[in-house]
């Protein structure tokens, strides 16, 4: 019989839980103590996750989680500068270890926690798999998702839509500047008219990426990594044996 497997965001779970039970004493305008409390973190991570299994009324679950260091800095090594000199929250790193030695996390070398719920989730087999996440990035993911509000199914055809938007407006929170110029705003109405014109097709799709990424004086090299960044791997963008990524290719 198939099962309903939730794919939990563990880093987000952890950073949120572990970020809510900080306290900050001040004692003067000059000096002051951060602290935490490790057993009320744990409480909040555990109880999260409860939530989310509640909710759905199931208990076959994977948390993904994110290890070593990410692959998208080998394509651009200013992937996630911004965030190059902001620290965990405090209790994360112990809270992480415990969360791997009490429930089944999944992680995969230099791959982030997106990336793995992208790989489990695409993975063929009659399981049915739902994605548990706040990050809009799993729009890029043909798959089912819940963002602890609202429930997507995402096709392929949206998901692959989704990439190259992101491809075109690019995402300041990771470090990726996208197509010089193009917003939201322009970068939905650019994709629609190609595909109100000329269809869906993932190849004409791209040839648009590419053709406002030259106007702007880039090349079609940009315009690739770019799109590199912007993609959460799928089961067709890893390979299993290696335990690598396999780069995303337009066509």
């Amino acid at each position: 019989m198939p099962r309903t497997i939730l794919l939990i965001d563990g880093d987000q779970y952890l950073h949120r839980a572990c970020a809510a039970v900080e306290r900050d004493e001040r004692w003067d305008d000059e000096n002051h103590v951060l602290y935490s409390n490790a057993v009320e973190a744990w409480e909040v991570v555990e109880g999260s996750i409860e939530k989310v299994l509640a909710h759905f009324g199931e208990k076959d679950h994977v948390i993904c989680l994110s290890e070593g260091r990410i692959f998208r800095k080998d394509i651009d090594p200013t992937y996630k500068a911004s965030r190059a000199g902001t620290r965990k929250p405090l209790c994360f790193h112990a809270l992480k270890e415990k969360l791997i030695t009490t429930r089944k996390c999944v992680s995969f070398p230099t791959l982030e926690a997106d990336d793995v719920m992208g790989i489990l989730a695409t993975k063929p087999g009659p399981d049915n798999k739902i994605i548990v996440a706040m990050d809009k990035d799993m729009k890029t993911i043909p798959a089912k998702v819940w963002d602890g509000y609202r429930f997507f199914n995402i096709s392929e055809q949206e998901a692959d839509y989704f990439h190259l938007f992101q491809t075109l407006v690019g995402d300041a929170s990771d470090g990726y500047k996208g197509c010089p110029g193009i917003g939201p705003k322009k970068a939905e109405a650019f994709l629609k008219g190609i595909i109100a014109e000329k269809g869906a097709e993932p190849e004409r799709l791209w040839y648009g990426v590419k053709r406002l990424y030259e106007a702007a004086g880039l090349t079609e090299a940009d315009a690739l990594r770019q799109a590199r960044l912007a993609r959460i791997l799928r089961w067709s963008d890893w390979d299993s044996v290696k335990k690598e990524p396999k780069l995303w290719l337009p066509g």
